[in-house]
């Protein structure tokens, strides 16, 4: 502006003197704070007046502004008193103008470009250029140095770095942040590192390449949309505000606090870009990419979110007082434009330290970014090693192709898709790749001895565009013609040296030495000569694809076998095959291991026998684990099947035809081979079958022979077949091998009717839980005491002694004990008692005879009593003196009769008495026992009418019309039911003769 010209803005106004000498002519005198004072007053008095004469009222106010100035560069101590400005610290301030108008540059009255301000825009400071020079269009006055005014962002950052600390706002804000930053380290921490992978990230193994654009374009939208991670840095590097307009709240800024503001939404800003970038690289399609980036953008602004909700209210007072003075504080900074003369101008770098910043982080994320598209593109998040298992008979040898594979070697890919070949066979082996065209679709496809997944297609997916050949972990694959090949199971190795090693390694596991043919040993059928076989180590070397499982496994050799006559016994793969005589033309002197080892006529022919079955006489049925079947044992075995293909001559079995062959081992080894059922491997190999197993390994389990084996006497091998209990062995066995040895506890050799130890017979280990448990006791033995008999049977001995009587229990026709006569010469024995414990059938009839024992004329005896129990403290059955009772009956009623009417009478038991005849006549008439569970009522009514039918004997000429409710009665009883209950009882109906005792049992009629 040249000196001529007059001010015509409020600023150059309050600047010149002739306005201060209108103001008050003696304000030169005044204090430089009553300046300060009456200006400010001036000046809102003046804003007061604008509205009646605006031309003036700018002039005036222009000379209030000019003084105001004067006064703060002469007294900076008192501009913190009432000035519009407020000092920040230490920090020079720079004045500037306040805008009329926040929307704009133009007020009614004002000349356009005098006055502005710019836009806030999404950072943390909005500018807005006040005193910009006239040439560029700004606000430039006479007298004003160039500066900027800014603006705090609106968000909850704003409030935690500018407002009291310890105060509900701010505690507001600082949760509102710690919520934020705490979603995005969840979000990463859920992406990374948490998936049980071993790579840090799992990332696609590729996707298409529009998905890859967009992926891209993600990550730079994402860093230039980030508010906050460009407001910080730019924050940080213009340091704290030095002076504000407005509120003295925010007097209480302080550095620190301004700078960990700064540091925290720098962190989440970061967090924000980093997890929109991890996300975008783990997508695999454009809506998920967009999908993710907006999941984030939701997150990075919770903060201007909460500072809305805060100027509505919706936490109080206090925060929306907050959000309000922050909206409308502007303030400067007066180091933003100053220079470093000592380095170089510091100023350039921090009003353009976001812009270097954000390009810094951009420039690092989109390295990983191509790091991450390169790697797809090699192959490198593919799965390296996999084991694949084709579907029994879906592809020729399907079994030897069936194994790991590696991803190729050679870095070969198709349709960039990683190619999968055999691991060990790579140029003849088996290989997976992707094919562009299979009958125009895409697939997945199998073939073997081709370099070309298009071409001789063996199996193929159904119609897929996955970069991931896991993803088919568990699919239908099909054959070119699209025919249904099964289940193809395709899994990631973790360990290929655990996974993929050897099947069987004699290191680890030595199968059976020799093997027995049993059934199929005609030595002249079909060239057969061996009937034993011998494992031979051959060595792999040279190995191909179709000889490598044969190789890998034991290969068993006729014994008679030489170099040019030999049988093998060998597995293909899939099964094992006992081949005929094969003939080999050679000259050689080698033994058969030399020829096996290192004639390559041999690996031919093994070759042979294994892709087109020529000299296979049998083979087994199909293995589908062979490491769980390192040996042939217990395998079925049928003749080959014919083939229908050529490329199908793999040996397979006939299942219409089985032939009858078994293989046994013929050596045992206590950790390779082990003895069955507890048998012990001998040093010479053989197995000492020590709990009755049979077989050479003892493998035969010992049921049902008649003889009791403790070892097998459990509820899984049903109590050894029922050979240990009397009512359900079978065999002449039954009851001498491994039965009673020590009857009643008394092992004596001193019997002196029959011999003792020969003559047992019993069940002693019978622990069936359905027979009845029956307890015979010997007690109160008669002694012996004539002197001539003892000193005969004594030698010399002039003490009686006493014997046991011959014991014998019969149930049913079956004998359960028999024990013989046993002599006690030792007085204090005859004075002790002796039970046995015997297990019978439920409702069985049993009786107890005996033989007492006898010297010359003189006989002795002893009680024998009869229980229904374990013990002698049981319910006693029978019991009598073996010299009066040579023969005790009793039966055992049925076991839910026995629990139900022992309840009311003990002598069910004793056949003697009517109540035992009536609980025999139950068990036997095949209805009470369905009844007893039924409902045990109308079983004790029927036990009633059985004991009144054992008790009066009627003679009726009734028989025809006798009938009663329950389907018993006697034939002269009439009985008259109301639901299934008898009621009334009329006896001797058409009686011709009647004898006996009506019993009290009657009583159980409780309806009648």
């Amino acid at each position: 502006m040249s000196s001529g010209e007059q001010p015509n803005d409020a600023w150059s106004m309050a600047m010149s003197d002739e306005s201060n000498s209108r103001l008050d002519p003696r304000f030169d005198d005044l204090t430089d704070e009553s300046k300060l004072n009456l200006l400010i007053a001036r000046v809102d008095q003046m804003d007061k007046r604008a509205q009646r004469s605006e031309k003036e009222m700018q002039a005036r106010i222009a000379e209030l502004w000019k003084r105001l100035l004067e006064s703060e560069r002469s007294n900076k101590s008192s501009s913190k008193l009432n000035a519009p400005w407020r000092k920040i610290g230490n920090v020079t301030k720079k004045s500037s103008l306040e805008s009329v108008e926040r929307g704009g540059c133009e007020e009614e009255g004002f000349e356009p470009g005098k006055e502005c301000q710019l836009p806030r825009d999404a950072y943390s400071i909005t500018r807005r250029s006040s005193l910009e020079s006239v040439e560029h269009g700004g606000c430039e006055e006479e007298g004003f140095e160039p500066g900027e005014e800014y603006q705090l962002p609106r968000d909850a950052y704003s409030i935690l770095g500018c407002w009291k600390s310890n105060s509900r706002p701010f505690w507001i804000a600082l949760l509102v942040i710690s919520v934020q930053i705490a979603f995005l380290l969840l979000l990463l921490t859920d992406q990374i590192g948490s998936t049980g992978e071993s790579d840090l990230v799992v990332v696609p193994v590729n996707v298409p390449r529009i998905v890859h654009a967009s992926q891209a374009l993600a990550t730079i939208v994402a860093i230039f949309d980030q508010d906050d991670l460009r407001s910080a840095i730019e924050g940080y590097f213009d340091g704290l505000p030095t002076r504000f307009r407005g509120d003295m709240a925010f007097q209480r800024m302080n550095k620190p606090q301004w700078n960990f503001c700064c540091g925290i939404r720098f962190v989440q800003g970061f967090l924000s870009v980093f997890a929109s970038f991890v996300l975008a690289v783990q997508s695999e399609t454009v809506f998920d990419v967009l999908l993710n980036f907006l999941g984030v953008k939701f997150v990075s602004e919770l903060d201007d979110l909460a500072f809305n909700l805060c100027q509505l209210g919706y936490f109080g007072v206090q925060p929306q007082r907050a959000s309000k003075c922050i909206v409308e504080a502007q303030f400067q900074q007066d180091d933003r434009n100053k220079a470093d003369e000592n380095t170089w101008n510091r100023s350039w770098f921090r009003k353009y330290a976001h812009v270097i910043g954000v390009f810094g982080i951009l420039a690092f994320l989109l390295g990983l970014f191509f790091f991450v598209l390169i790697s797809q593109n090699s192959g490198d998040f593919s799965a390296q090693e996999i084991s694949m298992t084709l579907a029994e008979g879906s592809v020729p040898f399907a079994a030897l192709f069936s194994g790991c594979y590696r991803s190729s070697r050679t870095g070969k890919m198709f349709v960039r898709r990683v190619a999968y070949e055999q691991m060990g066979f790579e140029d003849d082996g088996g290989l997976l790749g992707f094919c562009g065209d299979v009958d125009g679709e895409k697939a997945w496809t199998f073939t073997f001895n081709s370099v070309d997944p298009c071409k001789n297609i063996y199996a193929r997916t159904e119609a897929t565009t996955t970069f991931n050949i896991l993803e088919l972990g568990n699919s239908q694959w099909y054959s070119r013609e699209g025919v249904s090949l099964g289940n193809t199971q395709i899994s990631r190795v973790l360990d290929a040296s655990a996974e993929c090693g050897e099947t069987t390694s004699d290191a680890d596991y030595t199968p059976c030495e020799q093997l027995d043919v049993q059934g199929f040993i005609d030595g002249n059928q079909q060239g057969l000569r061996s009937t034993s076989f011998y494992k031979m180590k051959v060595n792999s070397t040279g190995a191909t694809v179709f000889t490598n499982q044969a190789l890998r496994h034991p290969i068993y050799v006729g014994s008679s076998s030489t170099p040019t006559q030999y049988e093998l016994i060998l597995f293909t793969g899939q099964c094992w095959v006992l081949t005929r005589t094969i003939t080999a033309k050679i000259d050689s002197n080698l033994s058969m291991q030399d020829y096996m080892n290192e004639d390559a006529a041999f690996l031919s022919t093994l070759e042979m026998i294994v892709k087109t079955g020529y000299h296979v006489e049998l083979v087994s049925s199909s293995v589908t684990a062979a490491k769980g079947f390192p040996t042939p044992l217990g395998r079925l075995w049928y003749h080959m099947q014919n083939p229908k293909k050529p490329e199908f001559n793999y040996p397979a079995a006939d299942l219409s035809r089985p032939q009858e062959m078994n293989l046994r081992c013929a050596k045992c080894g206590n950790i390779t081979n082990p003895c069955y059922y507890g048998g012990i491997c001998r040093e010479d190999k053989i197995c000492d079958c020590v709990n009755g197993g049979g077989g050479a390994l003892c493998q035969e389990v010992p049921i049902r022979d008649g003889r009791c084996d403790p070892y097998f006497n459990t509820e899984q091998y049903d109590w050894d077949g029922g050979d240990c209990c009397g009512g359900t062995c079978i065999g002449h066995q039954c009851g001498l091998a491994g039965g009673l040895s020590s009857p009643f506890g008394i092992n004596s050799n001193s019997s002196t009717v029959e011999d003792y130890q020969a003559s047992n017979m019993g069940y002693g280990n019978c622990v069936d839980p359905s027979m009845a448990p029956l307890t015979i006791e010997l007690n109160n033995f008669e002694l012996f005491d004539d002197e001539y008999w003892i000193s005969i049977l004594t030698h010399g001995s002039d003490d009686p002694f006493c014997s046991t009587a011959t014991i014998n229990v019969r149930c049913n026709g079956i004998t359960y004990i028999h024990a013989p006569q046993n002599v006690l010469f030792n007085t204090s024995d005859c004075g002790l008692a002796y039970a046995e414990t015997i297990h019978v059938p439920y409702g069985s009839e049993c009786e107890l005879s005996t033989n007492i024992p006898c010297f010359g004329i003189f006989c002795i005896g002893h009680t024998v009593t009869v229980y229904y129990g374990k013990n002698t403290e049981s319910t006693m059955i029978r019991s009598g003196n073996v010299k009066n009772e040579s023969q005790l009956s009793f039966g055992v009623p049925l076991e839910c009769l026995t629990d139900v009417l022992l309840n009311y009478s003990s002598s069910i038991f004793d056949l003697s008495t009517h109540q035992g005849k009536a609980a025999s006549a139950l068990s036997n008439d095949g209805l009470s026992g369905f009844l007893c569970f039924e409902n045990s009522d109308l079983v004790l009514e029927r036990y009633a009418l059985a004991v009144l039918n054992a008790s009066v004997h009627f003679k009726s000429s009734n028989w025809g019309r006798a009938s009663n409710c329950h389907g018993f009665g006697a034939p002269a009883v009439r009985t008259t039911c109301t639901n299934d209950t008898i009621t009334s009882l009329v006896l001797g109906i058409d009686v011709v003769d009647q004898l006996g005792t009506i019993p009290t049992e009657l009583a159980l009629l409780s309806n009648l």
